[in-house]
């Protein structure tokens, strides 16, 4: 709705009460073209669901290089930066160890995309709740016990205690392999580190309804990973709070993720240095040739193929590709800028 409204603003509609007075068949358009478009995608996911699942009947070696190029290209749209890319390696790189640690991915990922909504929301509870409180006691408990905060809080608790309850149900993908107790309290450490420095930060906040939510958060998790550290400390070797994914059923170490992740931070450096289409053009040769095996000709064609595919891409959305020190020094056409 919010890209409907913008188009209609930069045509010179206004997108008000006037909107709806004086173009009710513009309004009716734009709200049969959204309910359209979400049974037309419905009705697409459906019927290509059958070809999309094949995609997993391909060689892994085969469709990782194009995966990569996707997911750079797309994170790098959040803010034209190379920071995206950065910051997309460094949540691959967690993403690993919390597999190999047999931490809830799920869970970070739930956290992540949500976490600015759930601060938003906590702050306009807070500050809702302040205004109450400041026209008098009684009418700030009664705010606090109305029906539907009581009905939010008993949802919240019912599904607190359902949820831990389910937990020890739950198994992981694979049977994970247990090793010695350093690598997982390193990780464990370097969590409980980080989330001790963002709580002290959270806490120099100056206005209190900005820290609220941070620092009841940050105290929880840190709370959390303390009696962890404690449980680890106590529990003996081969516990299941030693959960080594990358230790293999024979006990010898698995590399397979951080071969892959060392491949994109090829990918990484190179468009650091060179920018991202040559550097996707090097990094499509060596890994088909190199980890695919694959002949000259079947190399060339699949490299030319996804490049080509990319850069049909950005120019029908008008996108730029992520620059280089090579973009900095010299003025090159595009694709290559």
């Amino acid at each position: 709705m919010a890209v409907f409204l913008g188009g209609l603003a930069l045509l010179g509609y206004d997108a008000g009460p006037q909107m709806i007075r004086n173009d009710l068949d513009v309004t009716y358009t734009i709200v049969w073209s959204l309910a359209l478009a979400n049974v037309v995608g419905a009705g697409l996911c459906i019927a290509l669901s059958g070809g999309i699942a094949k995609l997993t009947t391909i060689r892994f070696t085969l469709l990782a290089p194009f995966l990569f190029m996707l997911i750079a290209f797309a994170a790098f749209q959040s803010r034209q930066s190379l920071g995206d890319l950065v910051a997309l390696f460094t949540v691959g790189l967690l993403g690993i160890f919390l597999k190999r640690f047999d931490w809830s991915r799920p869970a970070f990922l739930i956290g992540f995309v949500l976490s600015n909504q759930a601060e938003n929301f906590s702050n306009m509870a807070n500050q809702v709740a302040g205004a109450k409180f400041r026209r008098g006691l009684d009418v700030g408990i009664e705010y606090i016990a109305s029906p539907i905060v009581l009905v939010i809080l008993a949802i919240t608790i019912v599904s607190i205690i359902i949820g831990i309850r389910q937990a020890k149900q739950i198994l992981p993908e694979d049977k994970v392999e247990t090793g010695s107790k350093r690598a997982p309290l390193i990780f464990l450490l370097a969590v409980t580190a980080y989330v001790a420095v963002a709580l002290v930060d959270a806490m120099m906040i100056n206005m209190v309804s900005d820290k609220i939510f941070p620092v009841t958060i940050g105290t929880v998790t840190l709370v959390c990973c303390l009696a962890l550290v404690v449980r680890m400390m106590m529990a003996p070797e081969g516990d299941a709070v030693f959960a080594d994914g990358e230790l293999g059923h024979d006990g010898t170490a698995d590399h397979g993720l951080w071969a892959t992740l060392a491949w994109f931070m090829g990918l990484l450096v190179l468009s650091l240095l060179l920018g991202f289409i040559l550097a996707l053009g090097i990094f499509f040769l060596a890994f088909f040739k190199l980890r695919a095996r694959l002949h000259w000709p079947k190399t060339l064609i699949l490299s030319a193929s996804g490049i080509a595919f990319i850069c049909a891409m950005a120019w029908t959305l008008n996108r730029d590709f992520p620059p280089g020190l090579l973009q900095a020094v010299f003025k090159l056409p595009w694709p290559l800028t």
